[in-house]
C-alpha cells in the first residue's frame, strides 16, 4: 500500500482510530509530518489537536540513529545503535543536551505555550511513520509523565523493529501497515514534501475552529489497519 500524501495517510489511520471518539482525547501530532497526519485523525475523532516535538540523535561522522530526545525530558538510545558506534557516555550525554536545547526551542516557536490537560485522558500520539521507533518512544516517555488514562500510539506505516519498541512504551499501537523491509518512511509516500513552521501552526490553529467535518473524513477512509 503507497499513500498519495501525509492527508491520505491521516484519513486512513483516523478510519482505524475512531473506537477512540470521544470528548475525553487528546490528539498530539509529532513534528513536523506527524502533524499533518494528525489533524485528520483529529478531525475523525472530533477532539482537539496539539504538536509535539521529538528529534532524532544521530552518531556523530555516521547516518545512524543513536536514539532520540523528546520535549519534556523524554529520551531513547537504541542499544543496537550505541554497539555498533560506541561512544563515551560523556559524548553521549553532551549530544543529549544540544538536542534538547533544540528541541524545547522548537516547541516554544510551533506550540508557544505548555501542554496542559492530559492527565486521565486517553492521548493519541501520531506520526508519519515509525522506522526504528526511538523518536516516537521518546515522545511517549515524555507524556507518560502527565499520567494520561490510556497513552495511544498511531501510524500510517511501520517497521517491525519500530513496532516492537513501541509496544513496550505505549498502552496500545494502531498501524495501518507493517512494512519488513522499510528502509526509509518517505519511500510509502508519493508526496512526502517538509512542512515549515507557518503551516504547522496554521494546522493547529484550524483545529480549534469547530464544526468538524468529520463524515467526509470517514467516508474517505480506508477500514483497514490493525490493533497492536
Amino acid at each position: 500500500m503507497r499513500f498519495r500524501d501525509r492527508a491520505d495517510a491521516g484519513r486512513r489511520l483516523a478510519a482505524v482510530l475512531l473506537p477512540y471518539r470521544g470528548s475525553e482525547v487528546r490528539v498530539l501530532g509529532l513534528a513536523r509530518g506527524g502533524l499533518r497526519v494528525a489533524y485528520e485523525v483529529a478531525r475523525a475523532l472530533e477532539v482537539p489537536l496539539d504538536v509535539w516535538v521529538s528529534r532524532r540523535l544521530s552518531i556523530p561522522g555516521r547516518v545512524l540513529t543513536m536514539g532520540a530526545v523528546s520535549e519534556g525530558g523524554g529520551q531513547y538510545l537504541l542499544s543496537d545503535a550505541l554497539r555498533l558506534a560506541p561512544l563515551p557516555r560523556s559524548e553521549v550525554d553532551s549530544l543529549i543536551r544540544e538536542e534538547a536545547s533544540v528541541v524545547e526551542e522548537q516547541a516554544r516557536r510551533l506550540r508557544g505555550h505548555p501542554l496542559s490537560g492530559l492527565g486521565g485522558r486517553t492521548v493519541v500520539l501520531v506520526d508519519d511513520g515509525v522506522l526504528t521507533g526511538a523518536t516516537a518512544a521518546a515522545a511517549l516517555r515524555a507524556l507518560r509523565r502527565f499520567h494520561p488514562a490510556r497513552l495511544v500510539m498511531g501510524t500510517p506505516v511501520a517497521s517491525p523493529q519500530g513496532l516492537a519498541v513501541l509496544r513496550a512504551e505505549a498502552d496500545t499501537v494502531a498501524c495501518v501497515q507493517t512494512e519488513p523491509g522499510l528502509r526509509t518512511v518517505a519511500e510509502v509516500y508519493d508526496d512526502f514534501r517538509a512542512f515549515p513552521d507557518v503551516e504547522l501552526r496554521s494546522l493547529v490553529e484550524r483545529s480549534r475552529e469547530p464544526p468538524w467535518r468529520s463524515q467526509e473524513v470517514v467516508e474517505a477512509a480506508d477500514s483497514g489497519g490493525t490493533w497492536m
